[in-house]
C-alpha cells in the first residue's frame, strides 16, 4: 500500500481501542478508501451498498453473518431490525468485530428511515460493545450531510472522522517507478495523486504515450470521468457547474471574470462557489498576509484530474471518439507548459511544508507583483520562486525575488529577525550557487522529497 502508512497507522489505533467506535471515512472517488480499508481489516465484516431496494441490501448484508454464524442460507430477513439483531448476535458471539458500511450513503438514499433506525440501534447496542463500525463514502456533499451535519440522526455519535486526500506528489515515485523526474511531475498534473489514475501510467517510461494511451484514447475511463464526477454531486443543474469550473480551468481566477464568462449572473455566483468549496472541489486563495488579507480572493480547481479534464477534455471528446488523439495530443501539448507550471508551484509549496516546517504558506500578489511562495516559521520570512521553464535560472530571478520580498515585508509593516530565499527550478541553476539564506532546489531534489 503506496503513501497510506499514518492512515493506516490511525485506523489501527482505533480499533484497539477497547471500546467502540463510529469513524466516518469521505474522500472523492478513486482516493483508495475501500483499497485502504480492505488491506487494513482485511479480517472485516464488508457490507457495501447500493441503490438496490432495501429487502434486497438487508438479505445480500445477512449472508456473510449468517456464515458466521453458521445459519442457514435460507432464512430471509425483512427489517433492518432483524438485521441488527443478527449483527449484534455476531459482535457477542464475536465472530465479528469489524464492520465496513461502503458507499454508505446509498443507503439512506434510498431509504430514509434507515438513519433513525441505525441511531437507535447504535444508541442502545452497539455503542456499548466494543466495535469498530466504518461509514465509508464517496459522496462527499451527502456524507457531510448524512454523518456530520448537525441535522443528521448521527450527529455527535462519531468518535473520529477522515477526510482521505490524495496522495501527495512525494508518494508517486512508487506508482511511476518508470519514469524520470519530469515526466513525473508531468502525470500529477494530470492525474493528481489519486492511485487509480496513477496506476494507468504506470507501466509507461514516457508521459506523452501514457496520456495518449489512457486519457486520449476511446473507450478509456478516465475521457468521461470528469464529467461523471461533477455530475454525482450535481444531479441538480450540473451545466451552470460545468460551466464555472471549465471558465476557472482556463485561468480566469476572479469572481467577476467567472460570472462573465460562464453566463451564471453575478447575484447568484455565491452559491455555485460555496457548493464547490464545501466540496473541496474549488479552492478560494487569499494573499498571503501576516494579518487579515483584504484583498479580493482568487478561485482555483483543486484537483489536477478535474483541472485537466476542464481545460484539455470538456469540449474536446469528440476528436478522441473519432480516434484523433494524436491531433489533441499537440494540442496539449503546445500548453503543457502552463499547466503543469501551476502543479509544480503546488509541489514546490508542499515540498517546504513537507522539508522545512513551515507554520504557514502561500502566495502573494498586490497589482502587478507576485511571489509564489511566502511562508512563516516563528521569526522565520521564508520567499520562494518556482520556475517550470526549459532554461537554468540564474542570479537575476535572484535580484528579483529579492525587491519583490522588500515590497511585501513593507506592504505588511514587518521585517522579520530572518529572511530566507528558496528558488525552485525545472532545470537547474547557471550563474548561481546556494548560501545560507539562499537554498537552491532543481526537480530530482524535488522529486526525490529530500
Amino acid at each position: 500500500m503506496i503513501g497510506r502508512d499514518v492512515e493506516r497507522s490511525w485506523f489501527l489505533k482505533k480499533s484497539q481501542s477497547g471500546k467502540a467506535e463510529l469513524i466516518v471515512l469521505y474522500g472523492r472517488r478513486r482516493v483508495g478508501k475501500t483499497y485502504l480499508l480492505e488491506n487494513t481489516f482485511p479480517e472485516a465484516l464488508f457490507l457495501t451498498a447500493d441503490l438496490a431496494d432495501t429487502v434486497t441490501l438487508i438479505n445480500r448484508f445477512s449472508e456473510p453473518l449468517k456464515q458466521r454464524l453458521g445459519l442457514p442460507g435460507g432464512i430471509a430477513l425483512s427489517t433492518w431490525d432483524d438485521f441488527f439483531s443478527l449483527l449484534e448476535n455476531a459482535l457477542i458471539q464475536k465472530r465479528c468485530r469489524l464492520v465496513i458500511w461502503d458507499e454508505f450513503q446509498y443507503i439512506p438514499q434510498r431509504d430514509h428511515s434507515f438513519l433513525s433506525i441505525f441511531q437507535r440501534w447504535w444508541d442502545s447496542v452497539f455503542s456499548k460493545m466494543p466495535v469498530l463500525m466504518v461509514l465509508c463514502g464517496s459522496m462527499i456533499g451527502m456524507m457531510e450531510r448524512i454523518a456530520l451535519s448537525e441535522k443528521s440522526p448521527l450527529y455527535g455519535r462519531r468518535t473520529g472522522q477522515y477526510h482521505l486526500q490524495p496522495l501527495d506528489f512525494f508518494s508517486v515515485r512508487g506508482f511511476l517507478q518508470k519514469m524520470n523526474p519530469l515526466n513525473r511531475v508531468l502525470t500529477y498534473s494530470v492525474t493528481g495523486g489519486i492511485p487509480l489514475y496513477l496506476k494507468q501510467f504506470s507501466e509507461y517510461v514516457s508521459f506523452e504515450k501514457g496520456l495518449l494511451e489512457k486519457v486520449l484514447s476511446p473507450g478509456e475511463f478516465l475521457v468521461e470521468e470528469g464529467r461523471f464526477l461533477v455530475l454525482e454531486e450535481f444531479k441538480k443543474d450540473p451545466t451552470s457547474y460545468f460551466s464555472i469550473l471549465q471558465t476557472i480551468a482556463s485561468g480566469r481566477t476572479r469572481a467577476s471574470e467567472v460570472a462573465q464568462l460562464s453566463g451564471i449572473p453575478h447575484q447568484n455566483l455565491p452559491v455555485y462557489l460555496r457548493n464547490l468549496l464545501n466540496l473541496h472541489l474549488v479552492k478560494k486563495e487569499f494573499p498571503f498576509a501576516l494579518k487579515t488579507p483584504k484583498k479580493t480572493p482568487l478561485y482555483f480547481i483543486d484537483d489536477e484530474y478535474l483541472k485537466f479534464y476542464f481545460r484539455f477534455l470538456m469540449n474536446s471528446k469528440d476528436l478522441i471518439y473519432r480516434e484523433r488523439g494524436s491531433d489533441l495530443l499537440k494540442n496539449i501539448m503546445d500548453q503543457m507548459s502552463v499547466h503543469a507550471s501551476m502543479t509544480f508551484e503546488k509541489i514546490c509549496r508542499a515540498w517546504l511544508e513537507r522539508s522545512e516546517s513551515f507554520e504557514r504558506v502561500g502566495r502573494w500578489w498586490d497589482k502587478n507583483e507576485e511571489i509564489d511562495i511566502v511562508g512563516i516559521k516563528g521569526n522565520l520570512l521564508a520567499a520562494a520562486e518556482c520556475k517550470w521553464t526549459n532554461q537554468p535560472l540564474g542570479v537575476a530571478v535572484y535580484r528579483n525575488l529579492l525587491r519583490k520580498t522588500a515590497l511585501f515585508q513593507g506592504a505588511s509593516g514587518k521585517n522579520n529577525e530572518k529572511t530566507e530565499f528558496y528558488l525552485f527550478s525545472r532545470s537547474g541553476f547557471r550563474g548561481i550557487s546556494p548560501a545560507p539564506d539562499l537554498h537552491l532546489v532543481d526537480l530530482e531534489t524535488l522529486s526525490s522529497g529530500d
